[in-house]
């Protein structure tokens, strides 16, 4: 008799999703409580947190898109989706950074504050979630 899991095979592509949803829930749930957190320092100060938790988890979710799109592909294919999928997460990522400071202003230590709580967040579900 195998000791408990051994000789289980996992399906990579739907973990992958899994893991995806997951970690994008985390991450939203806790730009939420950023945001609650910093509406104490103002109102736009919160909305900062928020904005900058989502743009985190916003990424990710364009990041596994890209990756697991496509379903089983070959090992060339998911390499590229997987530059391709990083490439388009930190633009994703610039841009809307650029956005929230640039053209809407808002203030720069609750964006922060927002997007450090979300990849904290992202790390800690990738630690919890097998």
């Amino acid at each position: 008799m195998p000791p408990d899991g051994a000789g289980q095979v996992r399906n990579s592509i739907a973990h992958g999703w899994r893991v995806a949803v997951r970690t994008t829930l985390l991450q939203s749930g806790a730009s939420c409580v950023a945001a609650a957190v910093a509406a104490a320092w103002g109102w736009r100060t919160g909305l900062a947190a928020f904005v900058g938790g989502l743009v985190i988890a916003a990424g990710n979710v364009l990041f596994a898109l890209r990756l697991f799109g496509r379903g089983v592909v070959p090992v060339r294919t998911a390499m590229r989706a997987a530059y391709a999928a990083e490439v388009l997460k930190w633009m994703w990522i610039c841009a809307a950074l650029y956005l929230s400071i640039a053209v809407l202003k808002l203030p720069f230590p609750g964006l922060i504050a927002g997007v450090l709580v979300a990849q904290l967040s992202f790390w800690i579900a990738l630690i919890a979630i097998r």
